[in-house]
This record gives structure tokens, C-alpha cells and sequence, in this order.
């Protein structure tokens, strides 16, 4: 999950975020923050080395010291793509970015602020935050183990649904499209809506022809990553 939490400059973000990752992490969430400033500022130094790096050509550059691991890349990025990273390579339970107002993802207001496209919550007090946040979480799990399809064989659309089981109103076996077992396919980091039939096409076809490859063991996690098409230039002889 990926909230963001925005508002005016002393009205109250980072102590908010402070709080509510305490409170997370006490109830065994993994939990990852992102901080961002209007300002035009960097904790990169001209005359390092790491800076001497990117002066050079390097991007981005990783500062690895004792303590600590820094990855520095010198361009804005869009709060949704630097959210999409950390998921994907600290793979967070929930990911709190500080000071984005724009953003595909749901966000918290703080403060005298106007609320902006996305605002689940305005001024939300610790607790109610945290139970708004522990439900949300319950949604995507019940979400992610659902095909996506939004066929409405079950009188809903998934999210619908999602949200039904996760209040105990229905059970996830009443999606008449859920997959035996979880075949997860994206396409360009989007996954793809597949039920039933077509997840068990792919796990019979992938299983099937890497039965035959050398270090293949069944029943373990497969991953597999195909690269977009390239053009590949002719050579004339």
C-alpha cells in the first residue's frame, strides 16, 4: 500500500508520519517513508566523490558507507514511479510518502490545506488513521488474490468484492473466476486480469516446457521476465 500524507509547510506531516510508522511498526508492519521538499536541494555535495561519480557520467550513484546505503539519482522523479521502487525492491507493507500533493495513490490531508484528487482522510486523528490503514491493507491482500476482472458473476465488481471479505460479508470463494492458484502476469509493471481458465493455461504451459530445462524443481516460484520487443537494424553485406 502506498499512502501519501501532504499539507503546508509546520502544519504537522512529519510528526504524523513519525507516529504512525512508530505505531506500524510496533504491530509488525514492514513500513518504508519517502520525503519530499519544493525546494531544490540535495544531500549530495559538490567536490565528493560521489558527486565527482555523477559529474562523470554515472546515474545513478550509490553512496555505501558502515551504517548506511544511499542511492542518488540526480533528476525529479514522479511520487508514483519512486513508489513503484520501493515497493518493488524492499517490497513495504505500506509506503508513506511526505509531501506529494499529486500522485495516483490515496493521501491524507494535514492541516489548513484544500483537499486534493485522491484525499481519503482530512485531519485524521493516530487511531482512526491507523484503523483506516489496517482496513485498506485487508482490501489489497483480499485484491491481489483476486483475478481482476470486474466480470460481476458475483454481483460485484473485484474491488467490491475485495472489500465485502475483508468486512466478513462475503468469502472470497464466491469470485466464480478464482484461480486455483495465483498466477501473477504483467505486462509493463501492470498486471494482467486473468481468471480461472486463462491462469491455469499459463501454469500448465510454463510448467510444461520448463520441465525440460536443467535446474527446473517443481513446486518452487517461478519468475520470468521477457524484455519489450527490439529493432534490430539490418546489416547489409
Amino acid at each position: 500500500m502506498i499512502l501519501g500524507i501532504y499539507g503546508f509547510q509546520d502544519a504537522g506531516k512529519t510528526m504524523l508520519v513519525e507516529d504512525l510508522v512508530k505505531v506500524l511498526v510496533k504491530k509488525g508492519y514492514k513500513v518504508s517513508s519517502v520525503k519530499h521538499t519544493p525546494h531544490k536541494k540535495s544531500i549530495d555535495c559538490e567536490g565528493k566523490d560521489t558527486w565527482r561519480h555523477w559529474q562523470a557520467g554515472s546515474d545513478p550513484v550509490v553512496f555505501s558507507s558502515e551504517i548506511e546505503t544511499s542511492i542518488i539519482k540526480h533528476h525529479k522523479m514522479p511520487a508514483d514511479e519512486i513508489g513503484r521502487l520501493v515497493q518493488e525492491f524492499f517490497n513495504a507493507d505500506i509506503i508513506i510518502i511526505e509531501g506529494f500533493k499529486e500522485g495516483s495513490f490515496p493521501k491524507v490531508a494535514v492541516g489548513d490545506v484544500k483537499p486534493r484528487k485522491g484525499t481519503a482522510l482530512v485531519n485524521p486523528t493516530l487511531p482512526r488513521l491507523v484503523r483506516w490503514i489496517e482496513q485498506e491493507l485487508s482490501v489489497e491482500r483480499v485484491l491481489k488474490r483476486l483475478p481482476g476482472l470486474d466480470c460481476q458473476k458475483c454481483g460485484l465488481d473485484c474491488i467490491g468484492l475485495a472489500r465485502a471479505v475483508a468486512a466478513g460479508k462475503r468469502r472470497l470463494e464466491d469470485c466464480s473466476e478464482l484461480p486455483t492458484t495465483l498466477v501473477d502476469v504483467r505486462v509493463g509493471g501492470e498486471r494482467l486480469a486473468m481468471g480461472k481458465f486463462a491462469s491455469a493455461v499459463v501454469e500448465d504451459t510454463v510448467h510444461g516446457l520448463l520441465s525440460s530445462l536443467k535446474g527446473y524443481e517443481s513446486g518452487k516460484e517461478v519468475e520470468i521476465r521477457l524484455e519489450g520487443k527490439r529493432r534490430i537494424s539490418k546489416r547489409r553485406r
